[in-house]
């Protein structure tokens, strides 16, 4: 997990110069700024720079507010999710069951199976800034091990998460 010491005052102020709406120019100039920073997201260690631009699109820095829902439960969507800076609480059927922050992914295993939402998530600090995109698995042919490599970094992030829930369940 990324620590906020990884983090150089910089890297943040490229993070957070884009602006929500997206066009064409704008995400040319996000794909640049995560290649800036690319080794200090977990997720995308180990693909190449022009790898990276071919599997993921959809890109956008998002700010939350205190009490902003991120993603809702049961809802179908296929973006992942990357904590910039801030903090989130997640719930299921209305109960809190966890809490994310900085360096954290989320909404990957939705992204991953194709699935309904199994929890929400909401914005816990007073600004919330995430990175979120798509896979775009229709470049197999050109990008097959780069797409292995953010996979198998996302079954990472999926079981250390299953971990934690172990855990948690077992000193109950």
């Amino acid at each position: 997990m990324i620590q906020a010491s990884d983090y150089f005052l910089d890297d943040i102020e490229k993070f957070l110069q884009i602006n929500r709406k997206v066009n064409r120019e704008a995400e040319r100039k996000i794909v640049q700024n995560i290649l800036d920073v690319q080794d200090k997201i977990s997720i995308f260690k180990g693909i190449e720079p022009q790898e990276l631009k071919a599997i993921i699109y959809n890109l956008k820095f998002v700010k939350y507010k205190f009490k902003d829902y991120i993603i809702k439960q049961d809802d179908i969507s296929e973006e992942i999710f990357y904590i910039i800076s801030g903090g989130c609480h997640v719930f299921h059927d209305n109960l809190k069951v966890g809490e994310l922050g900085q360096g954290e992914v989320f909404g990957e295993a939705g992204a991953i199976f194709k699935t309904k939402r199994n929890a929400s998530v909401v914005c816990a600090s007073q600004e919330l800034t995430i990175l979120s995109f798509n896979i775009n698995g229709d470049n197999m042919d050109f990008c097959a091990p780069a797409l292995a490599r953010l996979y198998k970094n996302l079954a990472l992030q999926i079981n250390t998460k299953l971990e934690s829930i172990n855990c948690a369940y077992v000193k109950k």
